[in-house]
Formats: C-alpha cells, sequence, structure tokens
C-alpha cells in the first residue's frame, strides 16, 4: 500500500530530472561552439598578433577573427616546415586554409584617389608640380602622394582562385625590400600592402634595405622612416654604407632573414589580395620549385592599377640577353588543365619572387661579381631550370608593380661597364658555345673585360647543371636561334621613291616613319622574321587600326601574330596578315595602311634576303 501511494512521486520526481538532463545537454551543445570559437581566438591573438599597429583596432580585432575562420585545428604529426623556427611564433597546427582576405577598414573613402586601383587625375593647378617630381622619380609620385597607404586594389584573381584551399602548415616568409631614393608613399605603400593582405602567421618580417639614399632632396627616409617604421613590429631596416646596388643589396638583406623562406619585392609594389598563399604551395609541395606572382601593371603616369586575363603570359629572352614577355606556347598550355595550375616559365622578370631560403643557398643565390641591376634575373633562371629546379608563374597570385620607362639613377660605372658586364658574365657561365649569338649581337663586348668566373663555373660542376642546350630543348622549345629566324633583314626600300622605313629611335606606341635610304643608321635595320614579324631594335611593327590611312604603330613584340602578322615576298608588297591591307610609302615621313593595289607604293625591297629560311607557324 505504502509503494503505492508513493509510485505517482517517484515517477513525477523521475520526469523532472530527465528534463533538467535534456536541458542541460541542449545547452551544452548550443554553447559549445562558441566556447571552442573563443577559446581559438585568444589562442591566435596570442600566437600570431597582427604586428600593424597603425591600424584601428576594431580592423585589428576583424582581421583576427576572420584569420580564425578561415583556419581547420587538428592535430597534426610533427611539421617540419615549422621546426625550431627563429622567429618564436609557435605555429598553429592546421588542415587546411583559404587565402587571407582582409577587413576594409571602416574609414574607408571609397571615391578617395586611387581607390579600388581608380587612375588619379592632376588637376590643372598641380601639373607643374606634378610635371617635377616625376622628373624625379620617372612615375608620378603626387598622383602616389594623393592615394591612400592602405588603398583598395580591384581582385586580380581568376574566381577559381578565391575558394582555393592550401594546405594548414604552409612555411612562413620574409619579405626583402631594397630601396634607393624611392619616393615615400610608394615605399610605404609596398609595405603596408603586405602587411595588410598577408596572413600574419605566414609573415615572419619585412627587411627594408636602403641602398646607400641620399640625404639631400630624400631626407625623409633618414630618422623619418627610422622613426616611422619603429612602429612596425615586424618592420626593419638595414641600411648599406656604400652603394651596392640591387643584386649585393638583396643578399644583404637575406642575410638577415629568419623564415624558411623568402620572397623580394621591388620597392614599388602593392601585393593584391590572397597573393602569398598559392606562392608557399608550390614550395611547400617542391622546395626546388622557385615561384613569381602574375604581375599586374600599376601605371607610372596616375597609378591606375591595370590587370588583365592570367597564365597567358611567360619570360623569355632575346640574343642581347634583354628580358621579354610573349605568350605561352601552345605545348605549355596544353599541359596545364586548370586556370590555377602554373606556368612554367623559361625566364623571370627578377624583381618578385618566392625561393625556399636554404635551396636558394644551395643553388649559389646571386652572383656577386655583378653590378647594380641587369641580367641578375636570367642568370638565376638559367641556373634554376639547368641545375634540377623549375621556374613557374602563379595565376592565383596577382601583385601590382610601377613600370618604368627610364629609371631615375645612373649607373655609376656606365651602362656597358655594367648592364654589359652582367650579361657576359650570364653568357660565359650559362650559355655554351650559344654565348656566340649574344656576341654577334654584341660585338663590342667581346674584348671586354667581365671579371673572375671561376667561382660561378665551380658551382655549375659542383650541381652538375645541364648544357644550355637541353634548356633550350627542354625548357624554351619554342626559342628561334638567330641562324634560323630572319628570312630578310636590312633597309626596308621603297624604289619609287627611295625611301627607307625608320624607327627614328622612336619607342613603344610610337608610329613608323620614313627616311631617304641614303641615311645610315640603327634605326633602319628591319628584321622580317620566321614568325612573319617586322622587327626594329627589338619592337614590332603592329597595326590595330584597320581602316585605310592608319598609321603604323611599334609595339612590344607579343609573338600572337594578330595586329603582327605580316606577309611578303621579294620585290612584292608587305601585306598585314590579319586586315589585308598594304603598307604603303603614304606622304611625307609617314607611311600609312592601304587597301591593296600594284601601285608602285606598295612595293618594298629588304637589302637582304635567306632563301633557305622559311616562315615557321610554330615559333
Amino acid at each position: 500500500m505504502v509503494g503505492r501511494k508513493r509510485k505517482p512521486y517517484i515517477l513525477a520526481f523521475t520526469i523532472i530530472l530527465a528534463t533538467i538532463w535534456i536541458l542541460t545537454v541542449l545547452r551544452a551543445v548550443n554553447t559549445k561552439p562558441e566556447l571552442s570559437k573563443q577559446d581559438n581566438h585568444i589562442n591566435i591573438a596570442k600566437h600570431h598578433p597582427d604586428d600593424h599597429q597603425l591600424h584601428q583596432q576594431d580592423l585589428q580585432q576583424n582581421q583576427n577573427s576572420h584569420q580564425q575562420s578561415n583556419l581547420v585545428n587538428k592535430a597534426h604529426k610533427k611539421d617540419d616546415h615549422h621546426e625550431n623556427l627563429p622567429h618564436g611564433n609557435a605555429p598553429i597546427k592546421l588542415l587546411s586554409r583559404t587565402a587571407f582576405q582582409p577587413t576594409v577598414p571602416k574609414d574607408l573613402v571609397h571615391n578617395a584617389p586611387g581607390e579600388n586601383g581608380k587612375p588619379v587625375s592632376v588637376p590643372k593647378k598641380f601639373q607643374a608640380e606634378s610635371k617635377r617630381l616625376f622628373h624625379r622619380n620617372k612615375f608620378n609620385q603626387w598622383a602616389s602622394d594623393k592615394m591612400s597607404l592602405h588603398r583598395t586594389l580591384p581582385d586580380a584573381r581568376p574566381k577559381v582562385c578565391i575558394d582555393k584551399v592550401y594546405p594548414g602548415d604552409l612555411p612562413p616568409t620574409s619579405v626583402v625590400i631594397v630601396f634607393h631614393n624611392e619616393a615615400w608613399s610608394t615605399l610605404l605603400r609596398t609595405v603596408h600592402s603586405v602587411l595588410d593582405r598577408t596572413a600574419p602567421d605566414l609573415l615572419v618580417e619585412i627587411i627594408l634595405v636602403d641602398d646607400k639614399s641620399v640625404v639631400s632632396g630624400h631626407e625623409e627616409l633618414h630618422a623619418p622612416l627610422d622613426k616611422y617604421i619603429s612602429k612596425l613590429n615586424k618592420v626593419k631596416i638595414i641600411r648599406n654604407t656604400k652603394r651596392e646596388g640591387l643584386i649585393r643589396a638583396r643578399l644583404n638583406g637575406f642575410t638577415a632573414t629568419k623564415a624558411p623562406v623568402v620572397t623580394f619585392l621591388d620597392a614599388h609594389c602593392e601585393v593584391n589580395v590572397g597573393w602569398l598563399e598559392p606562392l608557399l604551395e608550390r614550395i611547400y609541395h617542391d622546395r626546388s620549385t622557385v615561384v613569381c606572382p602574375e604581375i599586374d601593371v600599376i601605371s607610372d603616369e596616375n597609378f591606375e592599377y591595370q590587370h588583365g586575363p592570367s597564365g597567358i603570359m611567360r619570360g623569355i629572352f632575346n640574343w642581347d640577353l634583354h628580358f621579354r614577355w610573349r605568350a605561352v606556347s601552345q605545348e605549355e598550355q596544353k599541359r596545364r588543365k586548370s586556370p590555377t595550375d602554373p606556368v612554367r616559365t623559361p625566364t623571370m622578370a627578377g624583381g618578385l619572387f618566392s625561393i625556399n631560403s636554404n635551396y636558394f643557398k644551395e643553388i649559389g643565390t646571386y652572383d656577386e661579381e655583378m653590378d647594380i641591376w641587369g641580367g641578375e634575373n636570367l642568370e638565376i633562371s638559367f641556373r634554376i631550370w639547368q641545375c634540377g629546379g623549375t621556374l613557374e608563374i602563379v595565376p592565383c597570385s596577382h601583385v601590382g608593380h610601377v613600370f618604368r620607362k627610364s629609371q631615375p639613377y645612373g649607373f655609376p660605372k656606365g651602362v656597358v661597364d655594367t648592364l654589359g658586364k652582367n650579361s657576359q658574365r650570364v653568357a660565359e657561365v650559362w650559355m655554351d658555345g650559344y654565348k656566340e649569338f649574344f656576341y654577334e649581337r654584341q660585338p663590342h663586348l667581346r674584348s671586354h673585360p667581365f671579371g673572375d668566373i671561376s667561382k660561378r663555373l665551380e658551382i655549375r660542376k659542383k650541381l652538375k647543371c645541364k648544357s644550355f642546350k637541353w634548356y633550350l630543348d627542354n625548357v624554351y622549345s619554342d626559342a628561334v636561334l638567330p641562324n634560323e629566324s630572319v628570312i630578310a633583314k636590312g633597309k626596308v626600300r621603297n624604289p619609287a621613291s627611295d625611301m627607307c622605313l625608320d624607327s627614328m629611335g622612336r619607342q613603344k606606341l610610337g608610329y613608323i616613319g620614313l627616311s631617304p635610304c641614303s641615311r645610315s643608321t640603327s634605326t633602319m635595320i628591319i628584321s622580317y622574321t620566321v614568325r612573319e614579324e617586322l622587327v626594329v631594335t627589338d619592337i614590332c611593327l603592329d597595326v590595330s587600326n584597320y581602316n585605310s590611312g592608319s598609321k603604323i604603330q611599334l609595339y612590344e613584340c607579343h609573338g600572337m601574330k594578330g595586329n603582327q602578322l605580316w606577309k611578303h615576298k621579294k620585290g612584292g608588297p608587305i601585306r598585314h596578315g590579319t586586315s589585308g591591307l598594304c603598307l604603303d610609302r603614304g606622304s611625307n615621313d609617314s607611311p600609312i595602311m592601304a587597301i591593296c593595289s600594284e601601285s608602285p607604293s606598295q612595293t618594298w625591297v629588304f637589302e637582304e634576303y635567306y632563301p633557305n629560311v622559311k616562315p615557321n607557324p610554330k615559333a
């Protein structure tokens, strides 16, 4: 009887306990992710504080929070990339990550000068000052000075890159930036772009190397710069006691680096969103892979950030040993399966690249006997390929660069004793018998001294590097040798008028002209190549206006035919392959494109023809 009377109370008590237990479980389920997120946020803040102290505090918190959301924590086996890192930041063990996405500052003014990569216009009343500053730096410093040091940029990556997943334990990098008499705004915008758009755990340090900037006229690059940089914990300055030039200055900076990867940047760059992870991933998978970003153009005239399709251009060289851009070969296009696949490039531009630090030392860093700059990019390109490495351009990584048409400083020893000597050292060490093609183009250098190359030859021997013929057969297989590249060459004469085509020393975007054939100048020497291009001093004749009467422009050779495709046979017209128009003598000193006829004004003759050399559609 007693048991029966207590049964309802026991049942009720059991129901109450069950209810409390269920509520407790539900509360735990709902609160546990928040606690986990908060704990991880604290851990990231502890191990990887954002050292960019000039940002507002809310931007700092947003960046760290976003970085945490991109990382997936996981207990991981021993991390070889981070073992015994000297920078002292214990790495978070991660399974995967996406590219770092910085948060836009709340105080951003969207229509401020240069924002989102827009061009900056100079009001009429400031144009005189703008011209003065342009002469000083060979770019529009006035426009640069008006822009924020943290200006926003359009995302230049292919869309498929945005959600690309990378290994969580990528090796971090040190960034080395050499400057000499650089404008304050371009230098610091380079620094801030790296700080703003790089995951904190992937950036160990930024090392600025001042290559003996002069004090007079550049006072801001001394004590004021030291004071400014002192507020940025990951940035330090090394000052050369004498002018060393880019090559040795970079080596001075490299000696001070601590990270397993070193990234070299020029002092007038802006790295774009997601720039670093794609580079580090390639090195993560193969330490002998050297990687370059896609280099976008920052206009020297108005600082507009200009970008186009990714993965369509590669670096090559001509037989003067000058770097050139050219379209990716058909063979390389077939090898690549995805827009995110890297492009194997025969050479690099040289200003911007990442390399495993130990590998850089193993293959001989830079040739320290080269002066200032010039030729070092081809030297390291040949060395990487011939000694077992790989050189790539990575489409998911974009960095803008101010391309100047001329340099604001000279070469202390002169052009021949600097650029000439550097190129000789490249040819003598790496090109074997093919160096003769270089000397045929630069005969004045045959007897010019180039210094002791024994140490560089020893590196080549020690690393068991391959021949230059191997390089041409396997890396730059579509290179055209000078003895196989020209169908016709020399002055191009219109017999009816005895006038010859003449570039008149005009550069890219100028127009071809005419001069009396009695003149003798290198600007009148034109080659009709197996690619069916008309080339004068390494610039191609280009027609983009297909209307009769249009002029013929000088433009960088791109190897894609199209506007630069010409058809010609001895004693006949020179016909534009795309428009179907013919080159006409025109009037005065301006040849034009015209509807093809049998007019004597459309007959052209080269000084010399090579009957055994034919057009090569695969070149």
